[in-house]
């Protein structure tokens, strides 16, 4: 079998509706603005009439993909050092590579006629625990706290908050921030872990000074950890934080490479690593991660917004010792899994095993209204 082609394409859908509709300014819509769902997807094509899918894309991902014509799509760990290697670079094509290599190891699932999570070993436990990131919900803090009994009252048994403000909203803005997990907490109550997550403040713009003090008022209210609260590379940052604050750090959906991971293990920067399967390379690279992690003890929680459906094959595979959790992006998944036939969500508050072959989706050709090449 060999690789002949690498198309990507966009879909455009009806309007957006319901839980797929976000609260807050994001991607350059207004709050509750309306849209068609859109959404780019990568396929690699065979001379055997066996495909990979993967979502997203660009003339970028299309333009390096052609390196992947005339290679056996087998040979994945070649496909990956040969993209990473002279004349590639070792970073500077990630994220094209993670889209190429999703669609690789989907179009290997197909081609045998497994699930990826079959391929990597098989699943080790029939159920995770799933927290629902509750990015694009209103955090107002009224709001706040009644969207998050909503989602306990479905199940979930944890929730991830996006602060709104950095170091640069002031007083006022802490104040904000404090005010928001404090009314979570209040509604949830003492049973219900809550994570808090800066990174859609730009907290890369936030001082040590700034984080010690946002964590040191976030103590009262028993978080599970506080995500990425500085600039994502400034390990010495991280540092100084974690000895100055009691709550669990975490990061990692930003770093490209398993050496910056290694470092950050090494020096015990956090307590959570978060790899993003669409930075690091994808599953090739995730599954060395995961025997880098599970080494050292480091739970590994995939960032997993967009990434969903490709990491939950990954997290079946290992202990919950080494994974405790998954991420469902509540309002992401409404829009990023719009196309398919199939929904794969949380029942009850926890994932169960996905299906194959592949990562387990198909396009439905119903729900397109117009398509293009790019």
């Amino acid at each position: 079998m060999k690789i002949t082609d690498v198309r990507v394409f966009e879909l455009v859908g009806r309007s957006r509706d319901g839980v797929a509709l976000y609260e807050i300014e994001r991607g350059g819509l207004d709050p509750g603005e309306v849209s068609p769902y859109r959404q780019t997807f990568t396929e690699i094509i065979t001379d055997e009439g066996v495909t990979g899918l993967c979502p997203g894309g660009s003339a970028a991902v299309k333009a390096f993909g052609q390196n992947l014509i005339g290679e056996d799509p087998t040979c994945y760990e070649a496909i990956w050092e040969k993209l990473t290697t002279r004349p590639h670079s070792a970073t500077r094509n990630l994220s094209a590579l993670s889209i190429l290599d999703l669609a690789l190891w989907d179009l290997l699932g197909k081609m045998r006629g497994e699930s990826v999570c079959r391929l990597l070993g098989g699943p080790v436990r029939d159920r995770i625990r799933a927290y629902a990131g509750m990015l694009g919900f209103d955090t107002e803090p009224g709001n706040a706290a009644a969207r998050s009994a909503e989602w306990v009252d479905k199940g979930f048994t944890a929730l991830k908050w996006y602060l709104p403000n950095n170091e640069e909203a002031g007083k006022a803005g802490l104040r904000h921030n404090v005010e928001l997990v404090g009314a979570v907490r209040d509604e949830v109550g003492p049973d219900v872990d809550i994570m808090v997550d800066c990174i859609l403040s730009n907290s890369s713009r936030n001082s040590v000074l700034y984080a010690v003090e946002l964590a040191r008022q976030l103590e009262e209210f028993d978080l599970t950890w506080l995500e990425e609260p500085l600039n994502p590379d400034d390990f010495d940052a991280y540092e100084q934080l974690g000895q100055n604050c009691s709550i669990p750090l975490a990061f990692g959906e930003r770093l490209p490479t398993r050496r910056l991971f290694a470092q950050a293990i090494d020096r015990s920067l956090v307590s959570v690593l978060q790899p993003e399967l669409f930075v690091i390379g994808g599953m090739t690279e995730l599954r060395k991660l995961a025997v880098l992690t599970s080494t050292h003890s480091v739970p590994m929680i995939p960032h997993a917004n967009e990434s969903c459906r490709h990491a939950m094959h990954m997290l079946f595979t290992l202990p919950t010792r080494f994974s405790p959790l998954g991420e469902w992006g509540v309002k992401i998944n409404h829009n990023v899994q719009y196309f398919y036939r199939g929904f794969y969500e949380p029942v009850d508050g926890y994932f169960t095993v996905p299906d194959g072959p592949g990562f387990g989706y198909e396009i439905d050709p119903d729900k397109i209204v117009s398509q293009k090449e790019l």
